[in-house]
């Protein structure tokens, strides 16, 4: 049985070319032939007419030197045709008769696909993952097939062989170090952003195409807020009556980049909310991006930095009975699955063990009847995108049963949104991402007319892109809960809410 590799840097064969080009070509020829899996990407669609086009020239050219197969093949149709047609009885002994024009084996397989041309396919993935829980030979089948990995690992060995990776990438995958330098100047940092004329200019340089929206940068980053938020713990609800109580009501808060830096108010509805249930916060202060983006350009050394570091962060928190909450579901995914697997440790392990995405932690705390159902607020109608990284996870569509506690209708919107960190950013990817985006955008789109309807979702770079293609702003679930409790959150006018029934 065929023992699929993953991220386990550990193993002695992950760094290993022919190892790898032997999997590159396996899983290929399996993918080739299944097709299953052509509708997520451009990888795919990329991969098929590839080997397709080499067969193609294949049979072409061989058909070019053996001008007789055209020939025979040519008279044989025209006996068929001048022939009377075959009673049935007599047609019984003539099945399988063809005309001569069959060719010996001349289908081409993926290793007669270059380097360059994996390369091709490898950099048209954004890391959507939704091919391997719609693949039907991942592990445990002997096939062990794990399509995004293996082009992580493809990643990781050319970064090796070329010594690593290019300045500007360096700079772009850095989101924290980005948003500690534009929370400095945020409203300078935001015009730039902005200004058609800058991004011009920027474009060329950064390689971020010019009509990308790009997120919103803040003064007060959740980070500084957090060290001046004073806890206002309430008492905890009990369980439900024959229910058992196994949620943790202690959180350690991963909060991830992009809420410390471009949505700080999903940060404060995540504390507004968790506090409110009786549930104690804390907030590592060592901790650092998840190593997401640095993973998906094949740093590995760089992504294994930050996940050591992360672990020595949460960790005491860990041993102390506190749960990892996150409200990213890409960085939880990585806290989850990845981490173990780059860091082989028993501490990375433990720590993946008893990380939940927020609003997993949330509905498994509703689950056991200690969610409060105080709301002051309700909601009409609500679009929920279900972001690809929580579909991944297989924990369910926990956005959608909670917004189900505040709103009347609420659907579901289970469509990429085609972002993935800076992919969709670039200059050559940001058309493309938009057509991969098409069917969320179309989803998440209120028809003409509807006022009041909320959209949501989990991931704040799908919401970006959404707003990008949509024109709809979509929120964390986290903010409506915030909101239908009570509490001040967000921009004035952003929620259209009606008092919740006493």
């Amino acid at each position: 049985m065929t023992e699929a590799i993953g991220l386990k840097v550990g193993d002695p064969r992950f760094w290993d070319p022919q190892d790898l080009r032997q999997e590159i070509t396996r899983i290929f020829d399996v993918c080739h032939s299944c097709r299953l899996c052509f509708k997520f990407c451009g990888s795919f669609p990329a991969l098929f007419e590839m080997i397709d086009g080499k067969t193609e020239k294949l049979r072409q050219d061989y058909l070019r030197t053996h001008p007789e197969i055209v020939e025979s093949a040519a008279r044989r149709r025209e006996e068929a045709a001048a022939a009377p047609p075959l009673h049935h009885e007599e047609a019984q002994g003539e099945v399988g008769v063809t005309f001569g024009d069959e060719l010996p084996e001349l289908t081409a397989h993926a290793r007669d696909v270059g380097d360059a041309e994996v390369d091709r396919v490898v950099d048209l993935c954004f890391q959507c993952k939704l091919c391997y829980p719609n693949c039907p030979y991942t592990p445990p089948h002997e096939f062990a097939i794990d399509f995004p990995r293996l082009l992580l690992r493809w990643k990781a060995q050319r970064v090796r062989r070329r010594g690593g990776v290019s300045l500007k990438t360096r700079l772009m995958r850095d989101t924290a170090l980005i948003g500690k330098v534009a929370s400095l100047t945020p409203a300078l940092a935001n015009w730039s952003l902005r200004n058609p004329l800058v991004r011009r200019v920027m474009a060329p340089v950064a390689q971020i195409h010019p009509e990308k929206v790009m997120p919103t940068y803040y003064g007060e980053t959740f980070p500084r807020w957090w060290r001046r938020h004073q806890p206002q713990v309430e008492p905890l609800q009990p369980p439900r009556e024959g229910v058992e109580a196994v949620t943790p009501p202690k959180v350690a808060l991963f909060s991830s980049c992009v809420v410390d830096y471009n949505d700080p108010d999903c940060g404060k509805a995540a504390v507004y909310v968790l506090e409110h249930n009786g549930i104690e916060v804390v907030w590592p202060e060592g901790q650092v991006c998840c190593g997401m983006p640095f993973l998906d350009e094949g740093d590995l050394d760089a992504a294994s930095k930050r996940i050591r570091k992360n672990v020595d962060a949460l960790l005491p928190w860990v041993e102390r009975g506190y749960a990892v909450v996150v409200p990213s579901p890409s960085c939880s995914l990585m806290i989850r699955e990845e981490f173990p697997q780059l860091v082989a440790t028993e501490s990375a392990a433990r720590v993946a063990a008893n990380t939940y995405d927020l609003n997993d932690y949330l509905y498994r705390f509703a689950r056991e009847g200690r969610l409060k159902r105080d709301f002051r607020r309700r909601f009409g109608r609500v679009r929920y995108h279900v972001p690809c990284h929580i579909r991944v996870q297989n924990i369910g569509i926990r956005g959608r049963d909670l917004l189900r506690l505040v709103a009347d209708d609420v659907e579901a919107v289970q469509e990429c949104s085609g972002h993935d960190g800076t992919w969709s950013m670039s200059v050559d990817h940001f058309h493309e991402s938009l057509r991969w985006g098409r069917k969320a955008f179309d989803g998440m789109r209120a028809p003409a007319g509807e006022t009041g309807a909320l959209a949501c979702s989990d991931c704040r770079l799908a919401a970006l892109h959404i707003r990008q293609g949509a024109g709809t702003s979509a929120v964390h679930p986290v903010m409506a809960l915030a909101h239908a409790y009570g509490f001040d959150i967000g921009a004035p006018g952003q929620f259209d809410s009606k008092p919740a029934a006493p």
